[in-house]
């Protein structure tokens, strides 16, 4: 019997890294974190990490297929265009469960709030 193969991809906004430090490599980190919550004996992850762009995703739902998994999780990490989702999961043609998770049960608005620079 083969191994359950489940893909993994995680979605943003490629305009986003050069105005926002350090945030790919933030959500990075969280699908990191994902993966490690996945992992199971008998589990294949075909982890593809984010896609940020159109070219992206049509390029990722082609490996997803060609991988053959029996199912993904999609990571909502932050803003993306339905055109970085819509062609991983159109071409794929398995069943997608999407995760809409944060490192924290609420966002702290009064420390948000008393930011100076609120793109930190």
């Amino acid at each position: 019997m083969r191994p359950l193969k489940i893909g993994l991809f995680g979605i943003g906004l490629d305009t986003y890294w050069p105005q926002f430090a350090g945030l790919k490599e933030r959500l990075e980190g969280y699908m990191s974190v994902v993966e490690k919550r996945l992992a199971r004996p008998g589990v294949e992850i075909v982890n593809l990490g984010l896609i940020d762009n159109p070219a992206k995703a049509l390029e990722a739902g082609h490996q997803f297929r060609q991988a053959d998994v029996d199912l993904i999780f999609l990571h909502v990490t932050t803003y993306a265009l339905s055109s970085t989702v819509l062609p991983v999961v159109q071409r794929a043609k398995v069943p997608v469960i999407i995760l809409n998770l944060q490192p924290a049960p609420a966002i702290d608005y009064a420390s948000f709030n008393k930011m100076g620079d609120r793109t930190k």
